[in-house]
């Protein structure tokens, strides 16, 4: 079947659908505002997170093996001690490691890292920017960086009324130049346009 006037777009065939990627390992619930989301993020990061939630007596996030070694395969040809250029690295990797699709409409959806990974690897990988900004950051913590979430908002916040963001990216720093780097593909080669739009932002630590 084809759609006009979009060239050679063929449906999903039966033989490629692969129903093991619908065994998903997260959360899906109402959404509470960008601060519940980002603590549940940071949490995931850590690996630190209710086991009944996840797989069974499997190490998560920054804990996880399989993700340590995922992230020394994308940093292994860089100078030793070139911290940047390993976080930078990180981001890019991930940022072409698969393809931009929105939440549900009235749910919250937070994947694992280590189901973001294998979704990747596999080249199955549907992310949004809290999605990008998890795996990003998991990465960074699994080679000693520091790491940050920042929600940002693009209307004026006046007294008196809620905040309101609608993105968030990581952020992680360089230890020798102090630099913190802006690790944000979804708006990648725009995001110096991105952050001056910014009116309202939070930052949020993930080592505390």
């Amino acid at each position: 079947m084809r759609a006009p006037g979009h060239g050679h777009f063929d449906m999903l065939r039966a033989h490629l659908y692969a129903p093991t990627f619908n065994e998903a390992v997260g959360t899906t619930e109402p959404y509470r505002g960008t601060d519940h989301t980002v603590a549940v993020m940071i949490q995931l990061a850590k690996g630190l997170v209710d086991p009944r939630a996840m797989v069974h007596n499997a190490l998560q996030g920054e804990r996880s093996i399989k993700f340590r070694r995922h992230t020394e395969q994308i940093v292994n040809n860089l100078r030793p001690k070139d911290y940047t250029s390993e976080i930078i690295a990180i981001s890019k990797w991930w940022g072409n490691a698969g393809r931009y699709t929105r939440d549900p409409l009235h749910v919250e959806l937070i994947r694992s890292p280590d189901r973001l990974l294998d979704d990747a690897v596999a080249g199955r990988l549907l992310v949004d920017c809290d999605d990008l900004a998890l795996a990003i950051a998991t990465s960074c913590l699994t080679i000693g960086a520091r790491t940050q979430f920042v929600t940002v908002g693009f209307k004026p916040r006046f007294a008196g009324q809620p905040k309101v963001h609608t993105h968030v990216f990581a952020r992680a720093q360089d230890p020798k130049s102090k630099v913190w780097w802006v690790l944000d593909p979804v708006a990648g080669r725009k995001t110096g346009d991105m952050l001056r739009r910014v009116k309202q932002y939070t930052i949020f630590e993930v080592d505390r």
